[in-house]
């Protein structure tokens, strides 16, 4: 009986749950949505009120980054993130119109990121979006750089 349970169990383990379930193979890229359409434009500006230049980056989903530029002290960094009202999720277009879904932005001082950068929490939410946000990005008294969404 127990030689029985072990060769079942041999089988089970050895058999993609795909193949058992009737589904399709997975197919690499295959989920990926390209392009504009259905998505509506929100522009992004951020503001550098510090004294020091300010490197800007978009945490995306599945652990990937993207790097959106530097902003002089005094100057506005604007990008154009894109809002699928369906699902709520705010996209970044990659180089190949790829839908990066991003999880936040990040500002921090150029040269110590890591150490000074603050979160921008982007409003997720199905429906219609503001089809523009402005972030100020101004230095606290611990180094660290603090921005916050200015009221529309």
């Amino acid at each position: 009986m127990n030689r029985c349970l072990f060769i079942i169990a041999l089988f089970l383990g050895s058999t993609p749950l795909p193949t058992l379930a009737g589904s399709e193979a997975y197919v690499p890229y295959s989920g990926i949505i390209r392009g504009t359409h259905g998505a509506v434009p929100v522009v992004v500006k951020l503001i550098n009120h510090t004294d020091q230049l300010l490197n800007c980056q978009a945490a995306l989903a599945h652990w990937y980054s993207a790097d959106l530029g530097n902003i002089v002290v005094g100057e506005t960094l604007e990008i154009t993130l894109w809002h699928d009202p369906k699902t709520g999720v705010i996209n970044l277009l990659n180089a190949s119109q790829d839908r990066m879904p991003v999880e936040a932005l990040w500002c921090g001082v150029s040269q110590n990121l890591r150490d000074t950068r603050s979160r921008l929490d982007l409003p997720m939410q199905t429906g219609p979006a503001e089809p523009e946000m402005e972030f100020e990005c101004t230095a606290k008294a611990d180094a660290l750089v603090q921005c916050q969404l200015r009221p529309t």
